[in-house]
């Protein structure tokens, strides 16, 4: 039961909590100075005008040829998925079997006959590539090829082959017309499920990811570039604002008309925020008290001051907008509970900005701009089918690739450290009182040498130069032959490219690692999208112990 003092036992009375010397509130508030004070008032309408345009172009890397952006299409899509990527052999054989299984209806004669010349002719199925100094590499993908050599053609092989016109021979003018019908079918299929977007956008000596996107904004051309995005989601702060010369992007005028809102602030809060009401309790989950502060401890004070004093100053203006399109605020008007009109403008401050990108020379806070880009978000990322660990030697003054995971045929991950080296036995140690010098250890075959070289001639900076370590083998009388070298397998360190440099400062003594991981996601207008994304992240520390030179083999110890 609870009893009121004073109240004669009536608890609506309590509750009021009356004062009986409503001067003595007065004199506080006289007191603290509260009647000088220029923010009592709590906003209760705002009036939010803002310009905005549809990104419409997109550039991959710094010299690619802009390209036009659909604004239903991700951005990460766009990104991330023109990089050169090999179709695995059970995807490419999956592919050709498609237009195969259109063929059905053709007689079985000249079925077979058309499946023999596109399977062993004109579009067989590459073998899986050996692998300098491993014996049988990735057994998984040449049981594989057996077993599709003789059923499936490359689909890689079969689009060139359908692009050209040709056709098998010995069809009648209905087969042949059934033939070119199936083959356009089966190549607007392939192009939608397999094509790029764009051309890449990764920069393979910074390991990264450069792009920029363009609109034309109240007429004006504005173009946000990304330098340095590492894969995953794209954000705005990976965006900077781009007006260099020769930047431009050319974006069409846009007709977009102004948006203007008026809605009801609503205000910021937090867990733990001190409550307004007379008989509400703070949220215990929070004890601010509770956060201990020394004179040094300038940040903790902050936070303090600005959760005990400040907290109730914030307010949120909800406002819903398109995606795909760049913003700017050209005007906010606030009015408060005494109706007073405040038009409130941006904030200038050279040194420190919140929620606006940055100027990508100066880095100092470019304009006041809002991007809303469509991104990818929800999406399914697989496990990774290629991972590079890029990292320093320091006593063997060299860098290092290891190739930790690559892609298998089958399109699975297979593990390079799991293979088997085909290097001859280990040398017999020498007879007592004899040396034996070794020219060089052996060093793992997925093990790939980062080399230094000058930047430029003229400089003393230097740059890593993708490179292969010798192998030698004996020929009978004792003599050293020199095999193959050893080189890459995996499409991250492109091993067609003749010469591969990477920049020194990209590959820190913390080193780097390099993945490639299957992505796929929904739109917002139901689309799915599939590709190959690039995540670079902070690697692992330094190596060292895997080179050595002439090495001198100890003799066999006595009986």
């Amino acid at each position: 039961m609870i009893r009121s003092r004073g109240t004669g036992g009536l608890l609506d009375v309590a509750l009021e909590a009356g004062v009986c010397d409503p001067l003595f509130m007065l004199g506080r508030q006289w007191q603290l100075a509260e009647f000088h004070g220029e923010d009592g008032g709590s906003p209760v309408s705002s009036h939010l005008r803002l310009s905005g345009a549809e990104v419409t172009r997109f550039r991959p890397s710094d010299t690619g040829p802009p390209v036009p952006l659909d604004p239903r299409v991700p951005l990460e899509y766009m990104v991330e998925g023109g990089a050169d990527e090999v179709l695995p052999l059970r995807a490419s054989a999956r592919a050709g079997l498609r237009l195969l299984s259109q063929l059905q209806s053709l007689p079985e004669p000249v079925r077979d006959s058309v499946t023999r010349e596109l399977v062993h002719d004109a579009c067989p199925l590459p073998p899986v590539p050996p692998v300098e100094g491993v014996h049988e590499p990735d057994p998984a993908g040449r049981a594989l090829h057996r077993a599709m050599a003789d059923r499936a053609p490359d689909a890689t092989k079969l689009d060139r082959y359908l692009a050209d016109g040709r056709r098998p021979a010995g069809l009648t003018a209905a087969q042949a017309q059934h033939f070119k019908a199936a083959a356009a079918d089966w190549r607007r299929w392939f192009a939608a499920e397999h094509a790029r977007p764009a051309t890449s956008s990764w920069v393979r000596e910074r390991l990264e990811h450069r792009f920029s996107i363009g609109a034309s904004l109240s007429g004006e051309q504005t173009v946000l570039t990304a330098p340095e995005y590492t894969g995953g989601a794209i954000e705005l702060y990976h965006l900077d604002c781009d007006s260099r010369d020769g930047q431009s992007l050319d974006a069409p005028d846009d007709a977009t008309p102004p948006v203007e809102r008026t809605t009801v602030p609503t205000r910021a809060t937090y867990p733990g925020m001190p409550a307004e009401r007379w008989w509400e309790f703070e949220d215990n989950a929070v004890n601010l008290p509770a956060i201990s502060a020394g004179p040094v401890h300038l940040a903790r004070l902050l936070v303090v001051e600005f959760a005990n004093v400040y907290g109730n100053d914030h307010w949120v203006i909800p406002v819903e907008l398109d995606t795909g399109q760049i913003y700017r605020i050209t005007g906010l008007t606030v009015t408060d509970d005494f109706g007073d009109t405040t038009e409130i403008g941006p904030v200038h401050d050279d040194a420190w900005s919140m929620f606006r990108p940055a100027d990508i020379t100066t880095g100092k806070p470019g304009a006041p701009l809002l991007p809303l880009l469509t991104t990818a978000t929800a999406r399914i990322e697989g496990e990774r089918v290629e991972e590079v660990l890029f990292a320093r030697d320091e006593m063997a003054n060299l860098g290092w690739a290891v190739e930790r995971v690559v892609q298998s045929a089958t399109g699975r991950p297979r593990r390079r450290g799991d293979e088997i080296p085909d290097d001859g036995p280990p040398h017999a140690p020498p007879a007592t009182g004899a040396l034996v010098y070794r020219l060089l250890d052996p060093v793992p075959p997925h093990w790939i040498p980062l080399v230094p070289v000058l930047l430029n001639p003229d400089s003393t900076a230097i740059r890593f130069r993708r490179g292969q370590i010798p192998r030698f083998a004996t020929d009978s009388l004792g003599r050293p032959v020199r095999q193959p070298q050893i080189a890459a397998v995996g499409q991250l360190l492109e091993p067609t490219v003749p010469r591969v440099y990477f920049r020194d400062e990209e590959i820190p003594r913390s080193g780097v690692t390099a993945t490639r991981v299957p992505v796929v996601a929904r739109a917002h207008d139901g689309a799915v999208y599939r590709w190959v994304g690039r995540r670079v992240r902070a690697g692992r520390g330094e190596l060292s112990g895997v080179l050595a030179f002439d090495s001198a083999l100890p003799p066999q110890e006595g009986p």
